[in-house]
């Protein structure tokens, strides 16, 4: 029986308009940002809900928006670049399946999916706590890097950053570059803990 994570994986990935439509009217386009000021780097704030197997650091000028209180998955959001991270994670082991299988899934609709994206660039990454792949879409599309990071054993987190509507590449490059430049900056940061349910606020 297929797990119930890969279905919010095609909910997301159809979210970030990586999935067919029904109709074939292009995508509203963003404003524009003809006087760009990007926030300052090297202010970090840390995840840690109670009902995440994953703690990690995240820059400090995102904001973390609602996270129910019997899974892991919620968006931070860059109110100055108006772009969002979407964060997901989980214990695959409550969800008898394995990192391996789980990334072979994430990969096969990443790619069977993202029909607006002109090129995926795929690579290995590597921090203290585990490894993974970063996935660089290219092109006019809302999402533009997919993260997938794993212990190898037991846990995984998905993060997937992105835009409410897809744009100009050219004209939200910068913006684009610091959301990934700030991406490759979680993986020395990421830890990895037993879920632990509460019925109070789980985050702090």
């Amino acid at each position: 029986m297929p797990s119930k994570w890969w279905k919010v994986l095609l909910i997301a990935l159809s979210g970030f308009g990586l999935m067919p439509s029904c109709r074939e009217s292009p995508l509203p386009r963003p404003k524009t940002y003809p006087r760009l000021s990007l926030p300052d780097t090297g202010r970090y704030d840390t995840l840690d809900c109670a009902i995440c197997p994953v703690r990690f650091a995240y820059p400090a000028y995102a904001k973390l928006q609602y996270v129910p209180r019997d899974s892991c998955w919620f968006d931070l959001y860059f109110p100055d670049l108006d772009a969002y991270w979407h964060v997901t994670a989980h214990d695959l082991q409550s969800l008898h399946t394995t990192p391996t299988k789980a990334l072979e899934i994430y990969r096969k609709l990443i790619y069977k999916h993202a029909i607006r994206a002109t090129d995926i660039g795929e690579r290995p990454v590597r921090g203290p706590k585990g490894k993974g792949f970063l996935y660089e879409l290219y092109g006019d599309v809302p999402a533009h890097a997919l993260l997938f990071f794993t212990d190898s054993v037991r846990y995984a987190v998905m993060i997937a950053s992105y835009f409410k509507v897809a744009g100009a590449e050219d004209s939200l490059a910068p913006i684009i570059e610091r959301l990934r430049y700030e991406l490759e900056r979680i993986y020395p940061t990421i830890q990895w803990r037993a879920v632990r349910w509460t019925p109070m606020r789980t985050c702090f």
